[in-house]
């Protein structure tokens, strides 16, 4: 005989809005892992927003030489998250949300509909959810991408939305171009973007961030809420316990380039074709047409 075990969850929901005090990409990548890897959601659900300045963050899966065009005269941070997904562009006009819950009431098209019903009750800005998950503004332009971490017990969704971030800087940044590049990494899908501030001028960041915050407050469905409110929180090893072993591992060469899939790369030398095979980062042979050579 067959039993099926069920968790069975409290009708009362602790719910936390915590806005990051940081706008260090390794900071807030660091903390968001530490609470996905140390908090209690079993009752307990948290809205985490944060800023960065300027940086590239690409997905879990993803090749860094094949989804940022690199210009060494740009001093850029280029970071790689826990969560698939793709590649995006962060400055000071872009907010991030990071939706913690228990893997058991995870629902990612609720945090969405939040945003969106937020978005019109404010600013009277009319947006929607698309097949892939993204919040579009006339069914064409994105103005926010998803990605999510399922483990157990824990979940998170997080999401970007686009308030007046640089969009000639992300263009140039994230352009695709031929780099004779195979892989099986996960590939962006390149979309036309849109800042909310060019539907709304007077749509900004600490306004939005109040606006989520206290829509996400609200009781929904059965649940009773509590509500702990907003709080300011600052990264750091004295709070968080085992914080900078996180940011360390995430800042490392070995983590943003090394765990990059398997790859090969064609380039000219001397007016004939040469294969790299990289594996972790590193060049592990080449080929001409003719033989294989160790590097």
């Amino acid at each position: 005989m067959a039993f099926i075990i069920r968790r069975f969850y409290s009708s009362v929901i602790e719910k936390t809005v915590l806005i990051s005090r940081s706008t260090d990409v390794f900071e807030n990548l660091a903390l968001e892992h530490w609470y996905y890897r140390h908090s209690d959601f079993t009752n307990k659900s948290m809205l985490l927003l944060w800023v960065n300045s300027n940086c590239v963050v690409i997905g879990r899966h993803q090749n860094p030489w094949l989804e940022v065009n690199f210009d060494p005269t740009i001093d850029l941070r280029i970071a790689r998250r826990n969560s698939g997904g793709g590649t995006v562009f962060h400055d000071n006009e872009n907010l991030n949300m990071t939706f913690f819950t228990n893997r058991d009431i995870y629902n990612r098209k609720q945090n969405l509909e939040l945003i969106v019903e937020t978005l019109k009750n404010e600013w009277n800005v009319v947006t929607e959810i698309n097949k892939r998950e993204d919040i579009v503004i006339d069914n064409m332009y994105k103005i926010s991408g998803t990605a999510s971490k399922l483990g157990r017990p824990n979940a998170y969704h997080h999401c970007t939305l686009l308030v007046n971030c640089n969009r000639e800087f992300m263009s140039n940044l994230l352009r695709k171009h031929e780099k004779n590049i195979e892989t099986n990494a996960t590939v962006s899908v390149t979309s036309d973007v849109l800042n909310l501030t060019q539907i709304n001028n007077k749509v900004c960041i600490n306004r939005l961030m109040t606006a989520v915050g206290l829509q996400y407050l609200k009781t929904v469905g059965n649940t009773t809420t509590i509500n702990q409110g907003f709080n300011y929180v600052t990264p750091n090893e004295q709070t968080f316990p085992g914080f900078n072993e996180i940011k360390n591992e995430m800042e490392s060469w070995e983590w943003i380039y090394g765990r990059t899939p398997k790859f090969n790369i064609t380039v000219k030398c001397n007016e004939k074709s040469v294969v790299l095979s990289v594996k972790n980062g590193i060049i592990e042979n080449f080929t001409t047409a003719c033989n294989i050579l160790e590097p």
